[in-house]
């Protein structure tokens, strides 16, 4: 196949061959990028750490009310409690695909 553009007309038809050697060209490819070329959205120069963005969630009830309760033990602002668990919840994801912090 060559490029990704919509037509009218249908693909031609391939042999199995030529279907075999396009795929095997497209995982040489994939293979060729390296760990240190891949460019993570989190690690530009334009992501500042001084930002903080709105981002809501859902949650049960049961859940909210936990969050109230550990607010009130704790003294930590509800909001604290939950940026604090997300971001440790996202970095330790992140560490079972064997994605390294920067």
């Amino acid at each position: 196949m060559q490029g990704n553009k919509i037509t009218s007309h249908p693909p031609k038809q391939r042999t199995a061959q030529e279907f075999i050697l396009d795929a095997e060209k497209r995982t040489i490819n994939k293979d060729k990028v390296s760990i240190e070329e891949v460019c993570y959205p989190w690690v530009t120069t334009d992501v500042r750490p001084d930002v903080q963005k709105v981002f809501t969630v859902k949650l049960m009830e049961e859940y909210i009310l936990k969050i109230k309760y550990i607010s009130e033990v704790t003294n930590k602002s509800q909001q604290k409690i939950v940026r604090e668990i997300i971001s440790a919840g996202v970095d330790e994801t992140l560490k079972s695909l064997d994605i390294n912090k920067p």
